[in-house]
């Protein structure tokens, strides 16, 4: 006869509202009573389908919380142990930090006892006891020989040393033990939630009248609050969290480790399905195509051979597709290799994301690892220049732990040292290293405080070592250019730099003292003493007509007669002179010295400022000169922002200050 507890000691209560720590699975054999076990810790039936109590079997995922006494709580998934239902113990087991083995002491180690823990351990699984099961039926002789059993299978491996606790469902004999060890394992465990966006693949949908589709699952990342705006992927369609429940209780907000049901009334008119995602918006991309770090399972009779066909597992997702092996020619055991993945169908998920490969017949369990590497578009990736990235990327990360905050940096810093463009917005980081835009922020202004980084303008950061790239490069075709001058909005579209990249570099030259530009132009400083004996003697010639002439000098296409030197050589030594900044060109014909320009905006300004406003008529009168200088000089402050026009008059612009010559 049984003797059980009056009351489960994990048995959720009304009063209580949990604070669940963590999700813990149960896995192993059908019928060796992992169901039964769930229920004594918890009080609940986790075999929710008819079918799977007529016959003694889970087939779906089933959960159920189990209190550690007070608010502490962590949710029991109950794994099915059927072969045939595989991919729902993957899609269990994905996020799961603590495992119970449950081996029957009559049976002793199962084909799929073996099969599970396989999968646990090619999943990352890396904390959990043993639960020996139906001890009432053997003799203690039969009990010891398979605890010893077990040592011996789970020697080397995740497990080795755990806990190993003999119990009856039937009998209660050893569950207290049992439990004892179970609330001292978790309590051990570093309880720590996944950073990043929220992200919970979807287990199950259904809908409620008046309240639209709910979504259950596991989040694998991150944190939702009602309210939030979320969105499905693959699909792309976009919804806001109505409502949130964790473990049969509402609340406000959920986060990796729970067990969630999520509310969103939009998703009801094409309710989602089992294999996408509900995500943070704008971060997840579907793809088919993926580098990865795979190992083959433990134990396989045949090596997964290049260009094999398998079945994906991840998350909820399953797709079949090809493992196309980068370094080696077949994945023998427990050898880590790269390959790239080809599936059949775009899935949506993100680096470090664990999965499964099975066979496709006979269906067995192959390798598993997790991805490095997504890629857009088409094509899949050559062999030489994905096997080069991966490597490249896992150096760059080296041992930090992906989802800790010395992996969030790594992670950012590797971005910017391999991305396209030499710079990016906070955003675009974000996005490509799925995090939060706070937890971006905080994480690259930590890089650029180190130097490792560098905090451009408009919220862009670039990796330090390809600035002073660009900043040589930048010098470099100054030179190529003869050292007269550039024009810089050609150039900067021609190199494709971002304008956040592309003022900083040009500011790093000046603070070089490298290079001077004005009105568009950049020229090295130094060029106008690299200029020939009579260049430079013509240009102190047409630098003497502007001086002396101010508000009545001639026009450029006059200089050639007066000064006796062809159009050409006198167009190119005005460019130059431009670009040092000594004339300024208001016009195709227009030019005037620097000083006189400077005295041009002093009486404008000052005019301004007495009267209110300036008359363009008026200001002809008080520089001496024609309207055409006196428009071209009107116009040349409206466009630095010192003046603002209002039809024939100007006004000061706001803060002008800052854009006087």
């Amino acid at each position: 006869m049984a003797t059980h507890a009056a009351s489960p000691p994990g048995l959720l209560r009304r009063e209580v509202e949990p604070d669940v720590l963590m999700m813990v699975c149960t896995a192993g054999h059908v019928d060796h009573g992992k169901t039964r076990l769930v229920k004594m810790l918890t009080g609940c039936n986790t075999d929710r389908l008819k079918i799977e109590q007529e016959r003694g079997l889970t087939i779906e995922l089933g959960f159920a919380p189990c209190c550690l006494g007070g608010k502490l709580c962590v949710g029991i998934v109950d794994v099915p142990g059927h072969e045939k239902f595989i991919r729902n113990m993957v899609a269990g087991v994905s996020g799961i930090d603590l495992t119970i083995l449950v081996v029957a002491a009559d049976d002793g180690i199962m084909p799929q006892t073996i099969e599970h823990f396989q999968i646990m351990d090619l999943l990352g699984v890396r904390r959990g006891i043993i639960a020996l099961t139906k001890i009432d039926l053997v003799t203690p002789e039969r009990v010891a020989e398979v605890i010893e059993d077990l040592r011996v299978f789970t020697a080397g491996t995740f497990l080795d040393g755990a806990p190993i606790c003999p119990v009856s469902s039937e009998t209660g004999e050893g569950f207290w033990p049992f439990y004892e060890t179970l609330v001292s394992a978790i309590r051990a465990a570093e309880q720590t939630r996944r950073a990043g966006i929220f992200r919970m693949p979807i287990e199950r949908v259904f809908l409620r009248k008046g309240f639209g589709a709910v979504a259950t699952g596991i989040p694998l990342s991150g944190q939702v609050r009602v309210g939030d705006e979320v969105e499905l992927a693959p699909g792309g369609q976009r919804g806001h969290i109505r409502g949130i429940q964790c473990f049969l209780r509402q609340a406000e907000e959920g986060a990796s480790g729970q067990c969630l049901a999520l509310n969103v009334p939009e998703f009801g008119k094409t309710p989602p399905e089992r294999g996408q995602s509900i995500a943070a918006p704008g971060y997840l991309q579907a793809a088919s195509f993926f580098g990865v770090r795979l190992r083959a399972a433990a134990g396989i009779d045949t090596p997964l051979r290049n260009a094999e066909q398998v079945r994906l597992h991840t998350g909820t997702s399953e797709q079949p597709g090809k493992v196309y092996l980068l370094d080696q020619e077949q994945a023998r055991e427990s050898e880590p290799c790269w390959a790239v993945l080809a599936l059949s169908e775009p899935i949506a998920v993100v680096p470090h994301d664990r999965f499964i490969l099975r066979r496709i017949s006979p269906a067995t369990t192959v390798a598993g690892g997790d991805i490095w590497a997504i890629y857009a578009g088409a094509n899949r990736p050559r062999k030489k220049q994905a096997l080069d990235e991966l490597v490249a990327c896992a150096e760059a990360l080296g041992d930090a732990e992906p989802f800790s905050e010395e992996g969030q940096r790594r992670r950012l810093r590797h971005f910017f040292h391999t991305a396209d463009a030499p710079s990016a917005s906070l955003e675009t980081a974000a996005r490509a290293a799925y995090l939060p835009i706070e937890t971006a922020r905080a994480r690259l202004d930590i890089l650029a405080a180190s130097g490792e980084l560098l905090a451009l303008e408009d919220g862009h950061y670039a990796d330090a070592g390809r600035f002073q790239e660009g900043v040589a490069l930048l010098k470099e075709r100054l030179e190529q250019g003869g050292a007269i001058e550039l024009n810089t909005a050609a150039l900067q579209q021609e190199l494709g730099w971002p304008a956040p990249f592309w003022r900083k570099a040009q500011a790093g030259l000046k603070q070089q003292g490298a290079t001077a530009s004005r009105t568009g132009r950049m020229v090295l400083r130094g060029a106008l003493e690299r200029l020939p004996e009579d260049d430079r003697a013509l240009l102190e010639r047409i630098l003497t007509v502007y001086e002396e002439n101010a508000f009545q000098s001639p026009r450029p296409d006059e200089l050639p007669e007066l000064l006796g030197a062809s159009e050409a050589h006198i167009e190119k030594l005005l460019q130059l002179a431009c670009a040092e900044g000594l004339l300024i060109r208001l016009a195709k014909n227009v030019v005037l010295s620097y000083s006189a320009m400077q005295r041009a905006q002093t009486i404008a300004v000052e005019a301004i400022q007495r009267d209110g406003k300036l008359d363009s008529a008026d200001f002809k009168y008080r520089i001496e000169s024609t309207r055409k200088y006196a428009i071209a000089i009107l116009d040349y402050l409206d466009k630095r922002r010192v003046t603002i026009r209002r039809e024939n008059l100007r006004m000061l612009a706001y803060q002008y200050e800052r854009n006087l010559l």
